[in-house]
């Protein structure tokens, strides 16, 4: 049977912030440009996938491929003419030449001439030949390397298209998780209330074992009860007997004790009825049970929802106290150095303790907020904000740190919305000389200043990220304290008309 895949529901890419329509959450993060990799030279820079190329390049930990310079194939300098010696010898052949020898010299050095013209002739011919031997065999690896092209791009699209096979299959794959995971989902809900239901059952057979208990209870006292009436009956027989014996004798008495066994009967009716009676009672008391027994369930459910929620309010207030307890710390450290005043566009930014804070972040989601600084002179009033253990699926992961531009006293004269840049450099406490910082670059975009939202949205662009493995190494944190050194990029067109 065919499962019709489900239509995959919109969403919002954490990294390049498109609304993604026809792929999964999981899909499109593979693919993404803006997704952080670690770099593949080890460097311990996470930086986007579109970038590594560039990264690639600037990397301290590159590696330099020099190839080898070819040869220039020299071709040999072949002299068409006469040779120095040959001309030399000519000279000096015809200052030594006599009116008698004058015509053998001269055949002698045509035929020099020629000699040397045809090894001339002969080591052209030989390097013509090897060029024609070099270009032949250019050719057959050119035929080879056009051949081997041909085969590559077979190889290519036989890959593509396998790709789109396995695309396709993995579409189809997700949807079919989607659809198994919904009919889970259903099946958990429906477990759920089968437990809810069988809990509820078991309540209710326990108020029935307690009724038949209960029911039971009467049940003896209404046969004790039986039993002495039959007694009271046979004590009736025998006293009736006994009258049938003395009638003769005491006729009055007779008359006496029959009125009396009247009342007797009149009694035993009333006593009866006064039962029936008491176990009508009886049964609207348990009915009365019952229902005070819902009532009780009720009150119970209700006061466990009052105890979930003041938890809940409980978790909210102790995360409370620890954020003012980590703001009075920010706050006592200013007012303890009151002669510090960070400067404009810089701030170098002191955190201590931590392993503590770290372990208040994981605990209650704390943030650790940095003293407030301006971006220039008269300008942006901004401090950072750290989530030391990062956000959502984040978490335990990163840390994560932002920009947050807050109301200030020189807001009406500068221009809004604000677009505001700069670097966040975690600081090398090892070797200062030789000194290897981690550095990122911190964005902030906001239409006004707000003190209010301080915790942007988690798909903001304006968050950078600082692995745990790299923010807690040894040579950034001594004695449990990191520095962080925040720089503003100067503007002029962000500069106040003061």
């Amino acid at each position: 049977m065919e499962i019709n895949p489900r239509p995959v529901p919109k969403f919002t890419c954490y990294f390049c912030n498109k609304v993604i329509e026809n792929d999964t959450e999981v899909g499109h993060t593979t693919v993404c440009g803006n997704v952080l990799v670690p770099c593949v030279n080890k460097c311990g820079a996470y930086v986007p996938r579109m970038g590594l190329q560039k990264h690639n390049k600037e990397c301290v930990n590159r590696t330099t491929n020099t190839l080898p310079k070819q040869q220039k194939r020299r071709v040999p300098n072949t002299s068409y003419g006469l040779a120095p010696d040959s001309r030399n010898i000519a000279s000096n052949n015809s200052t030594r030449t006599t009116n008698n020898g004058l015509m053998k010299n001269d055949n002698q050095n045509e035929l020099y001439k020629l000699s040397r013209k045809i090894a001339d002739l002969e080591s052209r011919f030989q390097f013509q030949q090897d060029n024609n031997n070099h270009l032949s065999t250019s050719l057959t690896n050119y035929e080879k390397l056009k051949t081997s092209q041909l085969q590559l791009n077979l190889d290519i699209e036989k890959i593509k298209y396998q790709n789109q096979l396995a695309y396709d299959w993995r579409k189809k794959t997700d949807s079919i998780l989607e659809a198994l995971k919904v009919n889970l989902s259903s099946i958990d809900r429906a477990k759920r209330d089968l437990d809810s239901k069988v809990m509820g059952l078991q309540t209710r057979m326990m108020l029935i074992e307690k009724l038949q208990d209960q029911i039971s209870g009467l049940v003896d006292s209404f046969r004790r009860e039986q039993a002495y009436n039959r007694q009271v009956d046979m004590s009736f027989e025998e006293n009736f007997e006994e009258i049938k014996k003395t009638s003769a004798q005491e006729n009055a008495k007779n008359l006496a004790i029959l009125g009396d066994v009247k009342d007797a009967l009149d009694i035993t009716k009333q006593d009866m009825e006064n039962a029936k009676v008491q176990l009508e009672d009886h049964g609207i008391k348990f009915t009365n049970i019952i229902y005070d027994l819902r009532g009780v369930g009720q009150s119970a459910s209700e006061a466990i929802k009052k105890m979930e929620n003041m938890e809940k309010e409980y978790e909210n207030l102790k995360k409370e106290f620890t954020q003012m307890k980590l703001d009075m710390e920010i706050l006592e450290g200013l007012t303890s150095s009151n002669d510090f005043r960070p400067g404009p566009g810089r701030l170098l930014w002191r955190i201590t303790e931590v392993d503590a804070k770290m372990i208040q972040a994981k605990q209650s989601g704390n943030v650790v907020k940095s003293p407030i600084f301006f971006t220039h002179e008269y300008g942006y009033r901004v401090r950072v904000l750290m989530y030391m253990n990062g956000l959502k699926k984040w978490k335990d992961r990163y840390a994560l740190l932002c920009l947050h531009v807050l109301k200030g006293d020189f807001d009406m004269v500068l221009k809004w919305p604000c677009n505001i840049e700069g670097t966040v450099v975690l600081r090398d406490l090892d070797d200062l000389e030789k000194a290897k910082p981690f550095t990122k670059v911190i964005t902030a975009k906001r239409q006004t200043g707000n003190e209010e939202c301080e915790e942007p949205q988690e798909s903001s662009s304006c968050y950078i990220f600082i692995p745990h493995s790299t923010l807690l190494k040894s040579n950034y944190v001594k004695n449990d304290t990191i520095f962080l050194d925040i720089k503003i990029r100067q503007n002029n067109k962000l500069e106040t008309s003061l």
